[in-house]
């Protein structure tokens, strides 16, 4: 798969929100009635969504309004290292309004932040958006389509070109086999088994979806983006997202890997509003700008690629001159190591965290602890 660059992210974002905006059954819309529905199980319990809500149709509303409307962000390899992390030692932190790069926003990262996560639905996620929300905001994750395709998406793909009514009475003979789930307890001794299998699995499971709405032809969004799951983030003291809506994935299945992946978010929220990242603004290709004309002429082309500022040898955050107040002398010199300080500001009356990047203290007449010879790299 090609990598993206951060030209590359005006146009993904148009794609996204053609697919947002189309009524069709290859747009949002169906795709949020089919493969999510109205009221999942997940979502018992979760005050983002009352009783009475339609929640696959109030997911696919906030997405089309958002999705036009985000301001762009690319976050560089370094940026993305960084924040993964910076996040392993974040503290649980009560999360404002302003620390938010963007009200409303899509941000992709180089690369994907979090790997070898235990559920697949968030394996290889490298997209974030977000916007306000019930309670606070609402941050939707995404991830790229695997390649090869999965069999879910062959098979669905396949009953898309159906007709409705054949479709669904091939899923219906399919789950009432009541096949047990493949797994290498159960495999069949031929490969044609094994396939044949596979595939009635898969058309009994997404049965309920296909009765509740068509088969998206796409069947994963056309856009390139799979969507891996909504958390409502309420402005409030967090021990990690303690809650989230994800397709195909109930709430007692969050695992500390999609936590970590949140808690990189974050971070990299966090990292975008301090001295030691930069960001510079970048466009689409001419060709590319014309094509997201067709799709919306209003449609900002513009991206803001964020990274990471050259490394300096003192953190960057002290207003004053502490070694000047300090009459204590010392016989060596030494690394500090990054990690995060609570800062106090008194413009919101509470505290923050900020990443305080390695650096070297002491004297810098005197021995390194460790020895006096130091490899340094640089970026």
């Amino acid at each position: 798969m090609v990598a993206v660059t951060a030209r590359d992210v005006p146009e993904i974002r148009a794609r996204m929100s053609d697919w947002a905006r189309d009524p069709g059954v290859d747009g949002a819309g169906n795709w949020f009635r089919f493969f999510v529905g109205p009221r999942p199980e997940d979502t018992a319990g979760e005050p983002a969504f009352p009783p009475l809500d339609d929640v696959g149709a109030t997911i696919a509303d906030t997405l089309r309004a958002q999705i036009p409307a985000a301001e762009l962000f690319y976050v560089s390899a370094d940026l993305t290292d960084l924040a993964s992390h910076a996040a392993t030692t974040l503290t649980d932190y009560r999360l404002h309004p302003e620390d938010l790069p963007a009200p409303v926003g899509l941000m992709v990262y180089e690369h994907p932040p979090v790997a070898g996560t235990a559920s697949s639905r968030h394996d290889a996620v490298s997209l974030v958006s977000w916007g306000p929300g019930r309670g606070g905001v609402w941050v939707q994750s995404w991830g790229t389509v695997p390649d090869p395709e999965p069999p879910a998406v062959r098979v669905g793909r396949t009953l898309a070109r159906l007709p409705r009514d054949h479709a669904l009475s091939r899923m219906r003979k399919a789950a009432a086999l009541n096949l047990p789930v493949p797994a290498p307890g159960n495999k069949p001794s031929s490969h044609d088994d094994a396939v044949d299998l596979g595939a009635k699995h898969i058309l009994a499971t997404f049965l309920r979806n296909a009765e509740r709405a068509p088969i998206p032809p796409s069947f994963s969004p056309p856009h390139g983006y799979e969507w891996r799951g909504l958390t409502p983030m309420t402005f409030t003291d967090m021990k990690g997202w303690p809650s989230a809506l994800t397709e195909g994935t109930s709430a007692a299945d969050i695992d500390d890997a999609q936590i970590a992946l949140q808690r990189t978010i974050l971070a990299t929220w966090l990292l975008m509003g301090q001295t030691l990242v930069q960001s510079e603004r970048a466009s689409a290709p001419r060709a590319a700008r014309r094509r997201i004309e067709r799709y919306d002429p209003a449609l900002d082309t513009a991206v803001r690629l964020v990274d990471l500022r050259r490394a300096r040898t003192a953190p960057t955050d002290h207003s004053d001159d502490s070694s000047t107040k300090n009459t204590r002398e010392y016989r060596h010199s030494w690394i500090v190591r990054g990690h995060w300080r609570n800062q106090y500001y008194p413009s919101r009356g509470d505290h923050c965290p900020i990443w305080i990047a390695d650096h070297l203290a002491g004297p810098e007449d005197k021995p390194l602890i460790g020895g006096e010879r130091v490899n340094v790299l640089r970026r």
